[in-house]
């Protein structure tokens, strides 16, 4: 990805390699540019896996053989796993955000409770959202500042919703020099009935948590969905 400032998954995967009889390093590429990922996989011969993030996730489809199921539902990929012969490289691409996201809401989130749950930001991720929400039938909208199609934007979406909500924030907004920024939610109809899912977890809380869970609202950031799906990427990796 690029940049991976943020990124906490070498920190995760160094603890869990600590533990294990076997020998494994996890090392973070920042390339500026997807085609970068080719010389990446021919000069590492030892690599035999990668995650990808922003803003990458879609633009490796490009270089993937062969699809998961939910990666094709999805239409991007966090997780590519590397085949190597004799004469030839295969990489096969998964989506394991799916798969974090999904736990993390089941654990964390009250689903029973939820309406209509509003996806903030149109990128990549939001198709990821999108498809676990419909796997649970729960009504969801996607907002957008450039609204597209079906989509909405914050505007429309402070004008409809009502109580039992779920607000999920797929933007950068409170990364990085956005960190004091907020995703455009009309904070004074927030309420006790409400629940926000911050896909951000560096850093936590964001100022969206803070200002949310002052206004009694159940608030929780992606950390443990970044861990559901990489220890869902270690299994990846290691099946035959």
């Amino acid at each position: 990805g690029f940049p991976l400032s943020h990124s906490y998954s070498k920190k995760h995967f160094d603890e869990k390699f600590a533990h294990l009889e076997e020998s494994y390093d996890f090392h973070l590429y920042e390339i500026k540019q997807i085609e970068d990922i080719v010389d990446l996989i021919h000069k590492n011969e030892s690599l035999s896996g990668f995650c990808v993030t922003m803003p990458y996730k879609e633009q490796i489809l490009n270089y993937i053989n062969t699809l998961s199921e939910t990666a094709k539902a999805c239409g991007n990929v966090n997780c590519v796993k590397i085949i190597r012969g004799q004469n030839k490289i295969e990489l096969q691409g998964y989506n394991t955000d799916a798969f974090g996201f999904e736990h993390s809401l089941l654990n964390q989130l009250d689903i029973q409770k939820i309406k209509q749950a509003y996806i903030l930001g149109s990128g990549g991720v939001s198709k990821t959202i999108s498809f676990v929400l419909s796997k649970h039938n729960i009504k969801h909208k996607i907002v957008s500042r450039n609204p597209k199609g079906f989509q909405i934007s914050y505007q429309e979406m402070n004008q409809e919703f009502e109580n039992n909500a779920l607000f999920i924030n797929a933007t950068p907004i409170g990364m990085h020099d956005m960190k004091n920024q907020t995703p455009d939610i009309d904070f004074k109809k927030l309420n006790s009935t409400h629940q926000i899912f911050d896909l951000i977890y560096n850093p936590s809380p964001t100022l969206l948590m803070r200002l949310a869970k002052e206004k009694g609202v159940n608030a929780i950031d992606g950390s443990k969905m970044l861990f559901y799906q990489a220890e869902r990427a270690w299994e990846i990796w290691q099946s035959k």
